[in-house]
Protein backbone atom coordinates (compact mmCIF):
# COMPACT_ATOMS: atom_id res chain seq x y z
CA UNK A 1 0.00 0.00 0.00
CA UNK A 2 1.14 3.57 -1.25
CA UNK A 3 1.96 5.72 1.84
CA UNK A 4 0.80 9.79 2.18
CA UNK A 5 4.30 10.69 0.97
CA UNK A 6 3.83 8.45 -2.42
CA UNK A 7 0.24 9.76 -2.77
CA UNK A 8 1.18 13.27 -2.91
CA UNK A 9 4.19 13.10 -5.46
CA UNK A 10 1.39 10.82 -7.59
CA UNK A 11 -1.20 13.31 -7.02
CA UNK A 12 1.35 16.32 -7.87
CA UNK A 13 1.82 14.81 -11.39
CA UNK A 14 -1.21 12.94 -12.24
CA UNK A 15 -1.59 14.63 -15.56
CA UNK A 16 2.14 13.55 -16.67
CA UNK A 17 2.25 11.03 -19.18
CA UNK A 18 5.80 10.02 -18.89
CA UNK A 19 5.20 10.27 -14.76
CA UNK A 20 5.90 6.58 -12.84
CA UNK A 21 5.96 4.66 -9.62
CA UNK A 22 7.72 1.05 -9.41
CA UNK A 23 7.32 -1.20 -6.66
CA UNK A 24 10.74 -2.82 -6.06
CA UNK A 25 11.58 -5.56 -3.25
CA UNK A 26 14.73 -5.31 -1.32
CA UNK A 27 15.54 -7.17 1.47
CA UNK A 28 11.77 -7.91 2.03
CA UNK A 29 10.90 -4.71 1.91
CA UNK A 30 8.65 -2.54 -0.12
CA UNK A 31 10.65 0.40 -2.49
CA UNK A 32 8.69 3.17 -4.61
CA UNK A 33 10.81 4.06 -7.32
CA UNK A 34 9.33 7.47 -8.49
CA UNK A 35 10.37 9.63 -12.11
CA UNK A 36 9.87 10.55 -15.31
CA UNK A 37 10.82 7.89 -17.99
CA UNK A 38 11.43 10.21 -20.89
CA UNK A 39 14.92 11.81 -18.24
CA UNK A 40 15.58 8.32 -16.24
CA UNK A 41 16.47 4.78 -17.52
CA UNK A 42 14.11 3.04 -15.52
CA UNK A 43 15.91 -0.51 -15.98
CA UNK A 44 18.98 0.74 -16.02
CA UNK A 45 18.14 2.29 -12.91
CA UNK A 46 16.53 -0.69 -11.33
CA UNK A 47 19.49 -2.67 -11.90
CA UNK A 48 22.02 -0.11 -10.45
CA UNK A 49 19.69 0.03 -7.22
CA UNK A 50 19.15 -3.65 -7.03
CA UNK A 51 23.35 -3.89 -7.24
CA UNK A 52 23.90 -1.50 -4.48
CA UNK A 53 21.05 -3.68 -2.08
CA UNK A 54 23.12 -6.49 -2.93
CA UNK A 55 26.20 -5.05 -1.45
CA UNK A 56 24.41 -4.50 1.93
CA UNK A 57 22.76 -5.59 4.71
CA UNK A 58 19.58 -3.55 5.59
CA UNK A 59 17.54 -1.12 3.63
CA UNK A 60 18.95 2.00 5.89
CA UNK A 61 22.75 1.41 4.87
CA UNK A 62 21.21 1.08 1.46
CA UNK A 63 19.57 4.71 1.38
CA UNK A 64 23.17 5.63 3.04
CA UNK A 65 25.00 4.31 0.62
CA UNK A 66 22.20 5.46 -2.75
CA UNK A 67 22.91 9.35 -1.85
CA UNK A 68 23.78 12.23 0.18
CA UNK A 69 20.42 13.65 -0.23
CA UNK A 70 18.73 11.23 2.44
CA UNK A 71 15.09 12.23 4.33
CA UNK A 72 14.24 15.44 2.55
CA UNK A 73 11.02 16.86 2.45
CA UNK A 74 8.45 16.53 -0.32
CA UNK A 75 9.24 19.99 -1.96
CA UNK A 76 12.56 18.52 -2.77
CA UNK A 77 11.78 15.44 -3.61
CA UNK A 78 9.08 16.65 -5.99
CA UNK A 79 12.04 19.36 -7.05
CA UNK A 80 14.85 16.24 -7.82
CA UNK A 81 12.01 14.32 -9.60
CA UNK A 82 12.01 17.46 -11.89
CA UNK A 83 15.37 17.80 -12.41
CA UNK A 84 15.41 14.25 -13.81
CA UNK A 85 16.56 12.26 -10.82
CA UNK A 86 15.36 9.31 -9.38
CA UNK A 87 13.15 9.21 -6.39
CA UNK A 88 13.26 6.30 -4.08
CA UNK A 89 11.02 6.49 -1.07
CA UNK A 90 10.40 3.07 1.58
CA UNK A 91 7.39 1.78 2.49
CA UNK A 92 6.23 3.29 5.55
CA UNK A 93 7.88 6.63 4.15
CA UNK A 94 10.21 6.85 6.71
CA UNK A 95 13.09 6.67 4.68
CA UNK A 96 13.78 8.41 1.28
CA UNK A 97 16.55 9.32 -1.03
CA UNK A 98 17.44 11.49 -4.15
CA UNK A 99 19.59 9.23 -6.65
CA UNK A 100 21.22 10.07 -9.67
CA UNK A 101 20.07 7.93 -11.88
CA UNK A 102 21.47 6.25 -15.41
CA UNK A 103 20.00 8.86 -17.35
CA UNK A 104 18.10 9.13 -21.03
CA UNK A 105 20.44 9.27 -24.03
CA UNK A 106 18.73 12.88 -25.35
CA UNK A 107 21.49 13.16 -27.69
CA UNK A 108 21.09 9.92 -29.50
CA UNK A 109 19.58 11.23 -32.77
CA UNK A 110 19.93 13.91 -34.85
CA UNK A 111 22.82 15.96 -33.50
CA UNK A 112 22.38 19.24 -35.07
CA UNK A 113 19.14 21.14 -37.11
CA UNK A 114 19.06 20.65 -40.86
CA UNK A 115 15.85 22.81 -41.70
CA UNK A 116 16.83 25.32 -38.69
CA UNK A 117 19.73 27.74 -38.37
CA UNK A 118 19.95 28.94 -34.97
CA UNK A 119 22.41 31.76 -33.99
CA UNK A 120 24.16 31.97 -30.88
CA UNK A 121 22.13 28.99 -29.48
CA UNK A 122 22.29 25.57 -28.69
CA UNK A 123 22.21 23.20 -31.76
CA UNK A 124 19.76 20.38 -30.01
CA UNK A 125 17.59 19.06 -32.39
CA UNK A 126 14.57 16.88 -31.94
CA UNK A 127 15.07 13.30 -32.90
CA UNK A 128 12.74 10.31 -34.33
CA UNK A 129 11.96 9.24 -30.69
CA UNK A 130 9.18 10.97 -29.28
CA UNK A 131 10.30 9.83 -26.00
CA UNK A 132 13.63 11.44 -26.58
CA UNK A 133 11.94 14.77 -27.58
CA UNK A 134 9.78 14.87 -24.35
CA UNK A 135 12.91 14.64 -22.50
CA UNK A 136 14.81 17.15 -24.03
CA UNK A 137 11.79 19.82 -23.15
CA UNK A 138 11.66 18.35 -19.62
CA UNK A 139 15.63 18.87 -19.21
CA UNK A 140 15.31 22.70 -20.27
CA UNK A 141 12.11 23.47 -18.71
CA UNK A 142 12.04 22.04 -15.36
CA UNK A 143 8.75 23.04 -13.67
CA UNK A 144 5.79 21.20 -12.17
CA UNK A 145 3.59 23.57 -14.24
CA UNK A 146 4.45 21.76 -17.51
CA UNK A 147 1.74 19.15 -18.93
CA UNK A 148 2.11 15.89 -20.43
CA UNK A 149 -0.66 14.00 -22.05
CA UNK A 150 -0.48 11.07 -23.58
CA UNK A 151 -2.45 9.36 -27.06
CA UNK A 152 -3.06 6.61 -29.58
CA UNK A 153 -4.21 8.10 -32.52
CA UNK A 154 -5.01 5.72 -36.07
CA UNK A 155 -7.40 3.21 -37.31
CA UNK A 156 -5.65 0.74 -38.90
CA UNK A 157 -1.93 1.31 -37.01
CA UNK A 158 -1.83 2.85 -33.68
CA UNK A 159 0.54 6.05 -33.18
CA UNK A 160 1.56 7.31 -30.28
CA UNK A 161 0.85 11.22 -29.61
CA UNK A 162 1.96 13.51 -26.87
CA UNK A 163 0.36 16.99 -25.84
CA UNK A 164 2.73 19.61 -23.75
CA UNK A 165 1.08 22.65 -22.40
CA UNK A 166 1.90 24.70 -19.12
CA UNK A 167 -0.58 24.40 -16.86
CA UNK A 168 -2.36 28.10 -15.86
CA UNK A 169 -1.15 29.86 -18.97
CA UNK A 170 -2.52 27.93 -21.59
CA UNK A 171 -6.49 28.40 -21.64
CA UNK A 172 -8.14 25.93 -20.40
CA UNK A 173 -11.10 26.30 -23.21
CA UNK A 174 -8.38 25.45 -26.00
CA UNK A 175 -6.74 22.65 -23.90
CA UNK A 176 -10.35 20.91 -23.67
CA UNK A 177 -10.93 21.57 -27.02
CA UNK A 178 -8.17 19.72 -28.33
CA UNK A 179 -7.98 16.90 -26.19
CA UNK A 180 -11.82 15.95 -27.09
CA UNK A 181 -10.61 16.44 -30.92
CA UNK A 182 -7.68 14.25 -30.27
CA UNK A 183 -9.58 11.25 -28.53
CA UNK A 184 -11.84 11.45 -31.29
CA UNK A 185 -9.52 11.01 -33.74
CA UNK A 186 -10.18 7.77 -36.06
CA UNK A 187 -8.43 7.73 -38.87
CA UNK A 188 -4.43 7.26 -39.48
CA UNK A 189 -1.81 9.62 -38.65
CA UNK A 190 0.74 9.02 -41.34
CA UNK A 191 1.58 13.06 -41.89
CA UNK A 192 1.42 16.30 -39.91
CA UNK A 193 -0.99 17.25 -42.69
CA UNK A 194 -3.00 14.43 -41.35
CA UNK A 195 -2.66 15.64 -38.01
CA UNK A 196 -3.03 19.28 -39.05
CA UNK A 197 -6.76 18.31 -41.13
CA UNK A 198 -8.10 17.04 -37.70
CA UNK A 199 -8.69 20.83 -36.32
CA UNK A 200 -10.60 21.75 -39.23
CA UNK A 201 -8.12 22.84 -41.74
CA UNK A 202 -9.67 23.96 -45.27
CA UNK A 203 -8.22 21.48 -47.69
CA UNK A 204 -7.55 24.41 -50.40
CA UNK A 205 -6.00 26.52 -47.87
CA UNK A 206 -2.04 26.59 -47.71
CA UNK A 207 -1.84 27.81 -44.15
CA UNK A 208 -1.19 25.11 -41.16
CA UNK A 209 -2.90 25.23 -38.34
CA UNK A 210 0.57 23.65 -36.72
CA UNK A 211 4.15 25.35 -37.25
CA UNK A 212 6.86 22.39 -37.63
CA UNK A 213 10.05 22.98 -35.65
CA UNK A 214 13.14 21.08 -34.82
CA UNK A 215 14.63 23.44 -32.62
CA UNK A 216 14.07 22.72 -28.26
CA UNK A 217 14.29 26.43 -27.82
CA UNK A 218 11.72 27.26 -29.91
CA UNK A 219 9.99 24.49 -28.73
CA UNK A 220 9.77 25.90 -25.15
CA UNK A 221 8.88 29.22 -26.20
CA UNK A 222 5.98 28.57 -27.53
CA UNK A 223 5.10 26.73 -24.43
CA UNK A 224 5.65 29.89 -22.40
CA UNK A 225 3.99 32.06 -25.06
CA UNK A 226 0.54 29.40 -24.00
CA UNK A 227 0.73 27.59 -26.96
CA UNK A 228 0.41 23.53 -27.30
CA UNK A 229 3.07 21.47 -28.41
CA UNK A 230 2.19 18.26 -29.80
CA UNK A 231 4.94 15.24 -30.44
CA UNK A 232 4.08 12.59 -33.21
CA UNK A 233 6.06 8.93 -33.00
CA UNK A 234 9.20 8.85 -35.37
CA UNK A 235 8.42 12.28 -36.07
CA UNK A 236 11.31 14.73 -35.45
CA UNK A 237 9.82 17.80 -35.32
CA UNK A 238 7.59 19.51 -32.38
CA UNK A 239 4.40 20.77 -33.77
CA UNK A 240 3.25 24.05 -32.48
CA UNK A 241 -0.74 24.64 -32.28
CA UNK A 242 -1.95 27.06 -33.42
CA UNK A 243 0.14 28.54 -35.98
CA UNK A 244 0.31 32.70 -35.77
CA UNK A 245 1.16 34.84 -38.24
CA UNK A 246 3.76 36.30 -36.01
CA UNK A 247 5.46 33.03 -36.17
CA UNK A 248 6.86 33.76 -39.00
CA UNK A 249 8.35 37.36 -38.08
CA UNK A 250 9.63 36.50 -34.99
CA UNK A 251 12.31 34.20 -33.35
CA UNK A 252 13.46 33.21 -29.73
CA UNK A 253 17.12 33.61 -31.44
CA UNK A 254 16.43 37.54 -32.02
CA UNK A 255 16.70 37.70 -27.94
CA UNK A 256 19.99 36.42 -28.23
CA UNK A 257 20.63 40.34 -29.88
CA UNK A 258 19.91 44.30 -28.60
CA UNK A 259 16.55 45.01 -28.74
CA UNK A 260 17.29 47.56 -32.00
CA UNK A 261 19.03 44.73 -33.42
CA UNK A 262 15.44 42.84 -32.89
CA UNK A 263 13.55 44.53 -34.04
CA UNK A 264 15.56 45.57 -37.39
CA UNK A 265 15.90 41.50 -37.72
CA UNK A 266 11.94 41.98 -37.71
CA UNK A 267 11.56 44.68 -40.13
CA UNK A 268 13.47 43.09 -42.76
CA UNK A 269 11.49 39.91 -42.12
CA UNK A 270 8.58 42.04 -42.81
CA UNK A 271 9.91 43.65 -45.83
CA UNK A 272 10.67 39.92 -47.02
CA UNK A 273 7.01 39.31 -46.58
CA UNK A 274 6.20 42.31 -48.37
CA UNK A 275 8.02 42.09 -51.56
CA UNK A 276 7.87 38.22 -52.22
CA UNK A 277 4.11 38.69 -52.65
CA UNK A 278 3.81 42.20 -54.87
CA UNK A 279 7.71 42.40 -55.58
CA UNK A 280 6.49 40.32 -59.70
CA UNK A 281 3.19 41.84 -59.69
CA UNK A 282 4.37 45.39 -59.44
CA UNK A 283 7.15 44.60 -62.48
CA UNK A 284 4.63 43.18 -64.49
CA UNK A 285 2.34 46.35 -63.66
CA UNK A 286 4.61 48.88 -63.94
CA UNK A 287 5.91 47.71 -67.54
CA UNK A 288 3.05 46.29 -69.34
CA UNK A 289 -0.35 48.39 -67.62
CA UNK A 290 0.82 51.23 -65.82
CA UNK A 291 4.27 52.70 -67.52
CA UNK A 292 3.29 56.28 -67.37
CA UNK A 293 4.17 55.92 -63.29
CA UNK A 294 7.58 55.70 -64.27
CA UNK A 295 9.70 59.09 -64.63
CA UNK A 296 11.07 59.88 -68.46
CA UNK A 297 14.54 58.73 -68.02
CA UNK A 298 13.61 55.57 -65.83
CA UNK A 299 10.76 54.54 -68.82
CA UNK A 300 13.26 54.81 -71.27
CA UNK A 301 15.36 52.55 -69.46
CA UNK A 302 13.07 50.16 -69.01
CA UNK A 303 11.98 49.91 -72.52
CA UNK A 304 15.47 49.66 -73.34
CA UNK A 305 15.99 46.61 -71.00
CA UNK A 306 13.07 44.69 -72.72
CA UNK A 307 14.04 45.70 -76.45
CA UNK A 308 14.14 42.68 -78.63
CA UNK A 309 12.30 40.14 -76.14
CA UNK A 310 9.32 38.80 -77.43
CA UNK A 311 7.64 37.90 -74.59
CA UNK A 312 5.07 40.28 -72.81
CA UNK A 313 6.07 40.73 -69.52
CA UNK A 314 3.30 38.46 -67.77
CA UNK A 315 4.68 35.63 -69.71
CA UNK A 316 8.20 35.98 -69.12
CA UNK A 317 7.68 36.73 -65.27
CA UNK A 318 5.31 34.23 -64.78
CA UNK A 319 8.23 31.69 -66.90
CA UNK A 320 11.18 33.14 -64.48
CA UNK A 321 8.65 32.81 -61.18
CA UNK A 322 7.89 29.23 -62.33
CA UNK A 323 11.40 28.24 -63.63
CA UNK A 324 12.95 30.03 -59.60
CA UNK A 325 10.14 27.61 -58.02
CA UNK A 326 11.22 24.66 -59.74
CA UNK A 327 14.96 25.41 -58.99
CA UNK A 328 14.25 25.42 -55.49
CA UNK A 329 12.10 22.51 -55.06
CA UNK A 330 14.89 20.52 -57.09
CA UNK A 331 17.64 21.90 -55.10
CA UNK A 332 15.39 20.28 -51.68
CA UNK A 333 14.86 16.95 -53.20
CA UNK A 334 18.38 16.22 -54.67
CA UNK A 335 21.03 15.23 -52.75
CA UNK A 336 23.73 17.50 -50.94
CA UNK A 337 26.81 16.61 -53.10
CA UNK A 338 24.75 17.31 -56.18
CA UNK A 339 22.62 20.22 -54.95
CA UNK A 340 25.19 22.85 -55.01
CA UNK A 341 25.78 22.04 -58.50
CA UNK A 342 22.35 22.64 -59.58
CA UNK A 343 22.26 26.05 -57.95
CA UNK A 344 24.68 27.02 -60.09
CA UNK A 345 23.80 25.77 -63.24
CA UNK A 346 20.08 26.94 -62.77
CA UNK A 347 20.69 30.49 -60.93
CA UNK A 348 23.77 31.92 -62.81
CA UNK A 349 24.32 29.81 -65.90
CA UNK A 350 20.71 29.34 -67.33
CA UNK A 351 19.42 32.94 -66.17
CA UNK A 352 22.50 34.79 -67.85
CA UNK A 353 22.09 32.64 -71.34
CA UNK A 354 18.01 33.42 -70.70
CA UNK A 355 19.37 37.36 -70.54
CA UNK A 356 21.83 37.21 -73.62
CA UNK A 357 19.09 35.20 -75.74
CA UNK A 358 16.49 37.77 -75.33
CA UNK A 359 13.92 35.89 -73.29
CA UNK A 360 14.16 37.84 -70.18
CA UNK A 361 15.08 41.08 -69.12
CA UNK A 362 17.79 41.68 -67.04
CA UNK A 363 15.78 43.90 -64.59
CA UNK A 364 13.32 40.86 -64.34
CA UNK A 365 16.36 38.76 -63.47
CA UNK A 366 17.09 41.34 -60.74
CA UNK A 367 13.56 41.30 -59.54
CA UNK A 368 13.27 37.64 -59.59
CA UNK A 369 16.74 37.22 -57.20
CA UNK A 370 15.09 39.79 -54.71
CA UNK A 371 12.03 37.19 -54.51
CA UNK A 372 13.87 34.39 -53.78
CA UNK A 373 16.01 36.30 -51.09
CA UNK A 374 13.02 37.81 -49.68
CA UNK A 375 11.28 34.78 -49.35
CA UNK A 376 13.86 33.28 -47.78
CA UNK A 377 14.02 35.45 -44.80
CA UNK A 378 11.10 34.51 -43.12
CA UNK A 379 10.79 31.79 -40.29
CA UNK A 380 10.20 27.87 -41.44
CA UNK A 381 10.30 26.76 -44.53
CA UNK A 382 6.21 25.95 -44.81
CA UNK A 383 5.73 29.57 -44.27
CA UNK A 384 7.95 30.02 -47.13
CA UNK A 385 6.14 27.97 -49.56
CA UNK A 386 2.76 29.12 -48.86
CA UNK A 387 4.03 32.91 -49.18
CA UNK A 388 5.87 31.99 -53.21
CA UNK A 389 2.14 30.49 -53.86
CA UNK A 390 0.06 33.29 -52.64
CA UNK A 391 1.93 35.88 -55.30
CA UNK A 392 1.00 34.39 -57.81
CA UNK A 393 -2.89 35.38 -57.65
CA UNK A 394 -1.65 39.01 -57.05
CA UNK A 395 0.36 38.43 -60.18
CA UNK A 396 -2.54 37.30 -62.04
CA UNK A 397 -4.27 40.71 -61.59
CA UNK A 398 -1.48 42.67 -62.07
CA UNK A 399 -1.54 41.69 -65.08
CA UNK A 400 -4.97 42.67 -65.74
CA UNK A 401 -5.70 45.91 -63.66
CA UNK A 402 -1.59 47.24 -63.29
CA UNK A 403 -1.20 48.37 -60.24
CA UNK A 404 -4.95 48.48 -58.75
CA UNK A 405 -4.54 44.97 -59.02
CA UNK A 406 -1.41 45.02 -57.00
CA UNK A 407 -3.25 46.79 -54.59
CA UNK A 408 -6.45 44.64 -54.93
CA UNK A 409 -4.72 41.33 -54.62
CA UNK A 410 -2.36 42.82 -51.24
CA UNK A 411 -5.79 43.81 -49.58
CA UNK A 412 -7.59 40.46 -50.69
CA UNK A 413 -4.42 38.46 -49.33
CA UNK A 414 -4.73 40.33 -45.48
CA UNK A 415 -8.19 39.69 -45.67
CA UNK A 416 -7.56 36.14 -46.28
CA UNK A 417 -5.17 35.44 -43.76
CA UNK A 418 -7.25 37.76 -41.13
CA UNK A 419 -10.19 35.39 -41.75
CA UNK A 420 -8.35 32.17 -40.98
CA UNK A 421 -8.91 30.60 -37.14
CA UNK A 422 -7.59 27.83 -35.10
CA UNK A 423 -10.12 26.89 -32.82
CA UNK A 424 -11.71 30.76 -32.66
CA UNK A 425 -7.84 32.07 -32.34
CA UNK A 426 -7.37 34.19 -35.24
CA UNK A 427 -4.05 33.97 -37.15
CA UNK A 428 -3.33 36.89 -37.33
CA UNK A 429 -3.27 37.24 -33.55
CA UNK A 430 -0.04 38.59 -31.71
CA UNK A 431 -0.15 36.58 -28.39
CA UNK A 432 -2.59 34.61 -26.32
CA UNK A 433 -3.08 35.45 -23.03
CA UNK A 434 -3.25 33.43 -19.99
CA UNK A 435 -6.56 33.81 -19.51
CA UNK A 436 -7.53 33.23 -23.02
CA UNK A 437 -8.22 36.41 -24.50
CA UNK A 438 -6.31 37.70 -27.43
CA UNK A 439 -3.92 40.46 -27.28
Amino acid sequence: MRNKIVNEIESKFSNQGDFFIEEELINKTTLFLIGFKTLVDLTKSKLYVQQIANSNTSVKALFINLNDQINVDTEQMIKGILEGNLVIVSEDGKQNAIVNPIVQNLRSSVSEPKNESPIQSSTDAFGDDINMNIGMIRKRLTTASLCHCNYEVGDLEKRKLSMLYIKGRTPNSLIDKVDRQLKGIQSDIDTIDDLNLQFGKRRLSPVSHLFATELPISAIHSLKENKIVFFLDNCPFALVFPNLLWDMLVSINDRNFPSILSFMLRFFRVIGLVATLILPALYVALVSVNPEVFKLDLALFVAKSREGIPLTAFLETIAMVVLVDLILEAIVRLPKSVGPAITMVGGIILGQAMVEAKLVSNLLVIVITAVVIASSSVIGMQNSLYIRLLKYPILILASLFGILGVCIGFIFTIIYLASLTSYDIPYMTFRIKKEGEIK
